[in-house]
């Protein structure tokens, strides 16, 4: 009799033990988008994909399955910078030069336009050579901020002949090599800043509730606008106010997504912005509390969405058919791939990357909940929990049952 009531709860068991040891089923992701490749795809090469305002609508962002026939394939993601191919080549002048103990060299850089940094600096010698270089970079020579340390050597023909500079500003080089390296500095390299990219949309300012002590203001955001940044425009040039800002994450429910002091200045700029804690893609809502202050008079309210990329070695075979991007399912846990299953940052920057683009959305033909998965396999070992409580209540009153017919037979 206890085995029987005992094959609830060796079910609920199994049930459980299969959901976290079984692989991924695309048929949970409502939402699909297959992949165009561009371009000559080299086995194992490099692809950039830029994610779309569709991935923001619809996807839970730790939902998102690149696979290639089926098969899961490993991806990075980052923030999509335009990247300048736009370098000019300057000559240094040194400043300082000592070759004692320890050679010290010392240059300045030429002015920089504007929106460029020095990116590399490149160094020779008549002799082969290797060192261990410290490197400090500053505004002027009385006073170096950043410090690294690199390894440059020349053996023959084989030569490091470069350092970077790491896209810096800072105009004066001061470098500390061991004895007998006799480096020279022919050149250093400049490029315009990468820029990040982003889609941005304008929303209406209505007028505000006003309370005790602050204002709302509601924004519907009918089009489902993704963004994780919000970017106010306020009549009042110089303000510190404390500012809310809720958004509705399961059309019931507000979630509070930023909670601080903001203040401005006139020397800001035009617009404050403010970062999110998470994206939102549905109504939001903005509170500024004045407190004791004159009320603030909101202009114009812009959502920012940075654009995003993912990174991916494509299959051995080189082929560009079979790719698709798998989202829309609230109950998938984030992906976790070995570093080394994904492109590198220096990979990433290489020129021979290919593009991927995002063809049309569709709803996933496959879609529907397996009950080895989330939310199914939750409400199911929810059920097998409570009918086995039911159980070992039932077998409990039974026993308890038992006892007391025993004992009043006894005393009777």
């Amino acid at each position: 009799m206890k085995f029987k009531y005992l094959l609830p709860i060796l079910l609920f068991l199994a049930i459980t033990t299969q959901v976290t040891s079984r692989p991924l089923a695309v048929q949970n992701f409502k939402y699909k988008k297959d992949l165009k490749i561009s371009g000559n795809l080299s086995p194992n090469g490099v692809v950039k994909l830029m994610l779309d305002e569709d991935i923001y609508k619809h996807s839970f962002y730790g939902d998102l399955r690149l696979t290639y026939n089926g098969d899961i394939v490993p991806y990075h993601i980052q923030n999509a910078e335009e990247i300048s191919k736009n370098t000019e080549k300057v000559k240094p002048e040194l400043l300082f030069s000592k070759k004692d103990d320890l050679e010290i060299y010392v240059l300045e850089l030429p002015k920089l336009p504007e929106g460029m940094n020095y990116t590399k600096l490149s160094v020779s010698s008549a002799y082969d050579y290797e060192t261990s270089i410290t490197l400090k970079l500053g505004d002027n020579p009385d006073q170096f901020t950043d410090s690294k340390t690199v390894f440059l050597y020349k053996y023959g023909s084989q030569t490091s002949g470069e350092i970077d500079l790491g896209n810096t500003k800072h105009r004066f080089v001061r470098l500390e090599a061991e004895p007998g390296s006799d480096l020279k500095f022919p050149s250093a390299y400049r490029a315009k800043q990468n820029k990040n990219l982003y889609y941005e949309k304008t929303h209406t300012v209505t007028d505000p509730v006003l309370a005790e002590n602050h204002c709302q203001f509601l924004f519907p955001n009918e089009t489902k606008s993704a963004f994780q940044i919000l970017k106010l425009r306020i009549e009042e040039d110089n303000w510190e106010r404390n500012v809310i800002v809720r958004g509705k994450i399961n059309k019931k429910e507000w979630e509070t997504v930023f909670d601080g002091t903001v203040t401005h200045n006139k020397s800001d700029g035009v617009y404050t912005e403010i970062p999110l804690s998470q994206t939102i893609t549905s109504e939001f809502e903005i509170q500024i509390y004045d407190g004791e202050n004159e009320t603030l008079h909101l202009k114009e309210v812009i959502s920012v969405q940075p654009l995003e990329e993912i990174y991916f070695f494509a299959n051995a075979d080189a082929s560009k058919e079979g790719y698709a991007l798998y989202y829309g399912n609230p109950y998938q846990w984030p992906p976790s791939f070995d570093p080394y299953s994904y492109p590198s940052g220096e990979e990433t920057k290489n020129a021979e990357v290919n593009r991927g683009t995002l063809l049309a959305e569709s709803e996933n033909p496959d879609f529907s909940f397996s009950i080895l998965y989330p939310p199914i396999s939750g409400y199911l070992a929810t059920g097998f929990f409570y009918l086995g409580v039911l159980a070992l209540l039932y077998l409990l009153f039974s026993i308890l049952k038992s006892k007391r017919s025993v004992l009043t037979e006894s005393e009777s």
